[in-house]
């Protein structure tokens, strides 16, 4: 097992601490008191609890995802081989099955879904926080192309007529795909607007055309 020092003014401080910087729950750890300091007759000097907190090795984030995203498509009772890589600190998940078409689902609200899901499971312990992209038969891939073609058109409609263009809702992931597809056209800008599900992305010219 590995272990931690830590100190606080209490018990559950010096805990605490010592959670924080290891990102682990409570009950995934054990805790040794190693020297508890009181204050002299509970009025004078400073209370003092130094700990030991120890704790098994934990798989690493990429292997942790690929097991949370394994174990919900058996809970679906779906046959699939989870396979994943990590670039830039997104850890990327390929689902192969010959359910594609279930686990992608309406507008890949389904893959969306198990993204957010497999997100929640995988960052739920406060440390340092993992972005994890899921995939299959290459939708994402198919769908950003498809993104940076409508980001293009509707640029240009934009700029030709010399008005916003408002595209439909979408997720966040979608959205930056716009920003970034189109940051280095200088004729037109864009900005996210609207609350949660129905935040959108507006394309517009720099210069407005007069009505």
């Amino acid at each position: 097992m590995e272990w931690i020092e830590e100190q606080g003014k209490t018990l559950d401080e010096a805990v605490e601490k010592a959670l924080q910087k290891i990102g682990r729950s409570r009950d995934e750890v054990e805790v040794e008191v190693l020297e508890e300091t009181k204050k002299l007759f509970g009025l004078f000097g400073n209370s003092m609890v130094r700990v030991r907190v120890s704790y098994n090795h934990r798989k690493s984030r990429l292997q942790e995802a690929e097991e949370v995203l394994q174990n919900i498509l058996e809970r679906m009772h779906i046959e699939g081989e989870v396979k994943g890589t990590e670039k830039d600190g997104v850890i990327y998940l390929s689902i192969y099955s010959n359910h594609g078409g279930l686990l992608i689902g309406k507008h890949g609200q389904t893959i969306d879904a198990l993204q957010y899901i497999v997100n929640r499971i995988v960052n739920k312990y406060p440390r340092e926080r993992v972005q994890v992209i899921l995939d299959t038969e290459n939708y994402k891939g198919k769908r950003e192309e498809r993104l940076r073609k409508m980001a293009h058109k509707l640029a240009s409609r934009a700029k030709s007529t010399g008005r916003p263009v408002v595209l439909p809702p979408m997720n966040a992931h979608d959205r930056r795909i716009i920003h970034l597809t189109l940051q280095d056209d200088q004729a037109i800008k864009t900005m996210s607007k609207g609350e949660g599900a129905l935040r959108r992305v507006v394309i517009s010219p720099r210069q407005l055309r007069e009505r």
